[in-house]
């Protein structure tokens, strides 16, 4: 859902203050009262929207893991946006999907995962690739054996690291979202290409469309 559908035109001048803010002190000592003299608003229109700082961080947290999706299976008969795009189902492509989304959404990730932002952010965005790490192996007929496990972890957190440093870095300055992709995609590409382990799968389904080597 875009941003301006998400939230109405008062919120997200809300929003735009409260982030302005986030990038000069940490989120939790940011106040209803300078955030309303921030946006120039009288209190009581915060409270319209908020019930507090917290009310407004979560809904915007909502927001961005329900825009953020790693992976879906194909599913027979959905309908869902992932799929309509040609995206579900396809490792390479969901990976390059969630990047795409995240350098998109660049200007709202950049507060909420700097030093001055939600750390708790990154938990719950890691609980949930995690979880879709493990349906993406699944899909390609990886063993949940232990092995697995590590690699989900791993994999996880170095997309969260990735997805930080991407949100975090001037955008002339930034890489193109293919070679954040290529780059995202290579420890899953270690896992298929020296574990005794993992099952074969054609380089369409390593790569998607994309080239091996950048």
């Amino acid at each position: 859902m875009d941003f301006n559908e998400a939230f109405n035109f008062q919120e997200r001048q809300i929003i735009s203050g409260y982030l302005s803010l986030m990038r000069e002190k940490p989120h939790a000592k940011i106040t209803v009262k300078e955030l309303s003299e921030r946006c120039a608003i009288a209190r009581t229109t915060f409270y319209r929207f908020f019930e507090d700082t917290y009310d407004l961080l979560e809904r915007l947290e909502q927001y961005l893991l329900g825009e953020l999706v790693l992976y879906r299976p194909l599913m027979n008969g959905s309908t869902t946006e992932l799929q309509s795009s040609g995206v579900a189902g396809k490792p390479y492509e969901s990976i390059r999907h969630f990047f795409g989304m995240g350098i998109c959404l660049h200007k709202l990730l950049q507060p909420i995962m700097s030093d001055n932002g939600d750390p708790y952010f990154k938990d719950r965005l890691a609980r949930r690739l995690r979880e879709e790490l493990g349906a993406m192996m699944s899909d390609e007929g990886v063993p949940n054996d232990e092995l697995r496990s590590y690699y989900v972890a791993a994999i996880a957190a170095s997309y969260i690291g990735l997805l930080a440093h991407a949100a975090t870095t001037n955008r002339g300055d930034s890489l193109d979202i293919d070679r954040i992709a290529f780059i995202a995609n290579s420890m899953r590409v270690a896992y298929f290409r020296s574990s005794n382990s993992a099952p074969a799968i054609s380089d369409r389904r390593l790569f998607g469309n994309s080239k091996s080597s950048i």
